[in-house]
Formats: structure tokens, C-alpha cells, sequence
């Protein structure tokens, strides 16, 4: 009897369908066909959740809400058979958005990313070069299709590292496997790939792609550093004359203080960071050549300084923000690529032929310097107040600092 039980389940193992067979019938409108997809993965987007949420009842609640996009989002798989995989996306999707409603926010985003896509303007709606679209498009299948030839598990691997961009340690809690082995299947994925597209991105295409990238640089200037009262943020506004374009940036404000006061050229007593980072440069021989803002992903700028060392030139990944800040201390040229002046500065219309006023930088030096005085007054006061008191007074908030140092119970004024 144990062995006719076990050939039936032999012959029901043999018979299920495959993932994509699954997904075609729950198009059709099978909910028995989704319930199975549902079973087949239920363990997996539950250790997926677990993995990224500590709190077991949150995670099957975010995994059980994961399937259910699933469900209603099926007919945007394009390919059945990886309903896996695009399952693993989602969930993760899911989780980070939970995380990220629930985390406090000790940064504004402009800080953090030293600049982001500026919204407050309507911007006009760009058609994108179809030669371009169409290039970008063959470059992504060719890529899609190095990716599909993978194993699965280097497949996975590559996908949860370089388009999920998870961690290695990430990656092994959700597939329940080490961290060497995790580096091993991506050690694997990147030399197949490399062996199956190095021979379509030749040196003939890369030198072509790097002149066409030179060629494609837009220099530009500030022209101004604004606050919106409207996000209660700054922006630094580059200005490509030749085109009539503006690009607002939002950045942090010590940042755009910074590019503020080195625009104008404010002398100060002692260097600040960028001042202090600029001679260090001098003295070290290095010299700041160019930056370039070159990429736009995700309402984010991205930006490379280019630093020359003796005859070697170095590229250096930098926030926008601190490159920009940097630039206006060494006066190097700043760089925009088309494609990123197109997907997001603002076109002056026609009729305005003269060039950008500098009222926001107008209006922080004017704010800076009524700051200045309100603090030299407080300073002073606060001398006065000092210089006031008795040597006794004097004695015992000395002896409290102290006890402050020291000791977990005691305040300080």
C-alpha cells in the first residue's frame, strides 16, 4: 500500500503544471491556477519578508499583500516562465515601502543625495530622439538576453545584487544560502556575461560611445542659488547659455550656502570645508579639471569629478551638491550631458534675451549678514553676561561641566 501511495504521487509530481502553464490559466480568469501559484511560493515571499521586516505579523501581512499585486498586476509579466523571479521583486518592493513609511527622516533627501529633480516649475514635455530610444532598446534586450542565459540560481543572484542592488547578506537571508556562495554564483554570472557581450561592445563601439559622450557635454554655470519657500528648500540653478536652458537642482543648505559663498566670492576669516579641501588639493598637486552632472535615476542627479594627479586623470563618483561646491572654490568648468538637460531643465521662452538675474544669491547674502550681525550681538551679550558674574558662579558651573563629563545624572547649561 506505502508503495502504491508513493507511485501516485510520482504521477501527480510529473503532472504539475510549470510556473508559466499557472499564469496563462489565472489570465483566463482560473483562480484555482493563481491559489497553486500561491502554495507553490507562499514559503518563499513569507522568508523574503521575514528577511527584511523583523516582526513576523507584519511580514505575512506585507507577504499576503505582495500576492495580492501579484494577482492584479499578472498581465504586466511579459514572460510567464520568470513569474519566480518577478514575484521575488515585488515582495521586496512591498517591504521597502513599509520600510521606508516607517523610518524617521534625521536628513532631508537633497542633503543626502547632494541633488534632486526639481518639481516646483511645470516642465514641458520632451519626445525623446526615437534613434536614441531605439539603440537604448537594443542594447537592453541584448542585455536582458545575456541575463536570461544564465542558471537559474546565478540568474537570481545577479538580479537580487545588480537590479534589486541588495547586499550580499540580503541576498543570502532570502535564498537561504552563504555568503560564499552568493559570491561564487555572482563571480560566475559576471564571466559568462562578460565572454558573451564583450565581443558586441568592441573597441571600435566604446571609442565611439566615448566620443559621442564627450561630444555630448554642455557647458554651463550657475547662475543662481534660490530657498523655495514652496518646499522650504535651495536650489542651485545651471544655466546653459547657448540653449537658453535652465537646470534647477535641489540641494542641501550648508551646500548651497557653501555655493553661494563661493560664486560671490566671500572672503571669510577662517577656510570652511571646501575652502580647506581646495588647498589641500594645491598643496598635494592635484588639480580639479571638470565636473560633470551626467545622469538623472529616480528623481536623482548624479555627478563625476574629473581630478588630474601628475599625468594620470582620475574619475571620481560625487554628489552634485559637494562637486558643485567644490568648482566654484578652484573656478573648474562645469558639464551637463544632453540627455539630462533635456528630461529635466526648463526652456526660456522666447523674447527673453537677457541673462538670469542673481536674486536668490542677492537675497542670501543680504540674510547672511543680517545672521551675522544677530549672532555678534548674542556673542557679545553673552561676554557681557559672563564677565559679570562672580568668581563663586563662576567656580560651580565649572565644577558642574565637569560632573556633566562624567556622570550619567547630571545637566548642564
Amino acid at each position: 500500500m506505502p508503495l502504491l501511495i508513493s507511485i501516485v504521487e510520482v504521477v501527480v509530481v510529473v503532472k504539475q503544471e510549470t510556473d508559466a502553464e499557472l499564469v496563462n490559466l489565472a489570465r483566463l480568469g482560473d483562480k484555482n491556477a493563481f491559489g497553486q501559484l500561491i502554495e507553490r511560493y507562499q514559503s518563499m515571499t513569507k522568508r523574503i519578508a521575514m528577511g527584511m521586516i523583523a516582526n513576523e505579523d507584519t511580514a505575512k501581512d506585507l507577504a499576503q499583500e505582495a500576492m495580492l499585486q501579484a494577482y492584479l498586476c499578472l498581465d504586466s509579466l511579459r514572460d510567464s516562465s520568470r513569474f519566480q523571479n518577478w514575484l521575488y521583486g515585488i515582495v521586496l518592493n512591498v517591504c521597502r515601502s513599509y520600510i521606508r513609511s516607517r523610518k524617521a527622516v534625521f536628513f532631508s533627501l537633497e542633503e543626502i543625495s547632494g541633488g534632486m529633480k526639481f518639481d516646483e516649475i511645470p516642465l514641458v514635455e520632451v519626445v525623446p530622439d526615437p534613434q536614441k530610444v531605439a539603440q537604448e532598446q537594443e542594447i537592453y534586450n541584448l542585455v536582458l538576453e545575456a541575463i536570461n542565459s544564465l542558471s537559474p540560481k546565478n540568474r537570481t543572484a545577479t538580479l537580487l545584487f545588480y537590479q534589486e542592488q541588495l547586499s550580499l547578506q540580503e541576498i543570502s537571508a532570502l535564498l537561504g544560502v552563504s555568503v560564499t556562495a552568493i559570491k561564487g554564483r555572482l563571480h560566475k554570472a559576471r564571466q559568462q556575461l562578460k565572454a558573451q557581450l564583450l565581443p558586441v561592445f568592441s573597441d571600435d563601439k566604446q571609442t565611439q560611445f566615448s566620443k559621442h559622450r564627450r561630444n555630448n557635454m554642455i557647458l554651463v554655470t550657475i547662475a543662481d542659488v534660490m530657498f523655495s519657500k514652496m518646499t522650504d528648500s535651495h536650489a542651485v540653478l545651471l544655466w546653459d547659455r547657448k540653449g537658453r536652458r535652465v537646470l534647477p537642482i535641489y540641494i542641501g543648505k550648508w551646500e548651497a550656502e557653501s555655493i553661494a559663498l563661493g560664486v560671490n566670492s566671500n572672503s571669510l576669516p577662517r577656510p570652511l570645508t571646501y575652502k580647506f579641501i581646495a588647498t589641500l588639493m594645491e598643496v598635494a598637486g592635484a588639480k580639479l579639471e571638470s565636473i560633470r552632472i551626467d545622469t538623472l535615476k529616480s528623481d536623482t542627479f548624479y555627478a563625476v569629478v574629473s581630478l588630474r594627479s601628475g599625468d594620470k586623470v582620475h574619475e571620481v563618483d560625487a554628489r552634485p551638491s559637494d562637486a558643485m561646491a567644490l568648482a566654484v572654490q578652484v573656478k573648474c568648468p562645469i558639464y551637463v550631458t544632453e540627455e539630462v538637460l533635456e528630461s529635466a531643465s526648463i526652456k526660456v521662452p522666447p523674447g527673453i534675451e537677457n541673462e538670469p538675474y542673481a536674486k536668490g544669491l542677492e537675497e542670501m547674502n543680504l540674510h547672511r549678514e543680517q545672521e551675522k550681525r544677530e549672532q555678534e550681538e548674542k556673542l557679545q551679550q553673552k561676554i557681557t553676561e559672563y564677565s559679570n558674574i562672580s568668581e563663586e558662579e563662576r567656580s560651580q558651573r565649572q565644577q558642574k561641566f565637569i560632573d556633566y563629563l562624567f556622570s550619567r545624572d547630571v545637566g548642564v547649561d
